[in-house]
Order: C-alpha cells, then structure tokens, then sequence
C-alpha cells in the first residue's frame, strides 16, 4: 500500500463531503443494493429498481 499525503484543508473538506453523501438515501439505497446482491437476491423489487 502506498502512503499519500493530502494539504489538511483537502482532507477535511473530502471527509465532510463523506460525512454529506453518507446522509443521502441515494446512499442507503446502494447499501441496501449491495446487500440484495451479496444475498443472491436479482429480482427488481429486490434490488430496489
């Protein structure tokens, strides 16, 4: 693994936009998408379409 190193104010502006998407529910929709996945589940309703 390589190390990177990011200006302070980069870093804490990429964790606040984490912290922003994380409180989507576009968000907690691909979580709930890749849950469907991992159980085998590939109907539509599903998988959240």
């Amino acid at each position: 693994m390589e190390t990177v190193t990011l200006p302070r104010k980069e870093f804490e502006q990429m964790v606040e936009e984490l912290n922003t998407l994380r409180r989507t529910d576009l968000y907690k929709r691909l979580l709930d998408f890749t849950a469907n996945i991992q159980k085998k589940k590939f109907t539509r309703a599903d998988l959240g379409f």
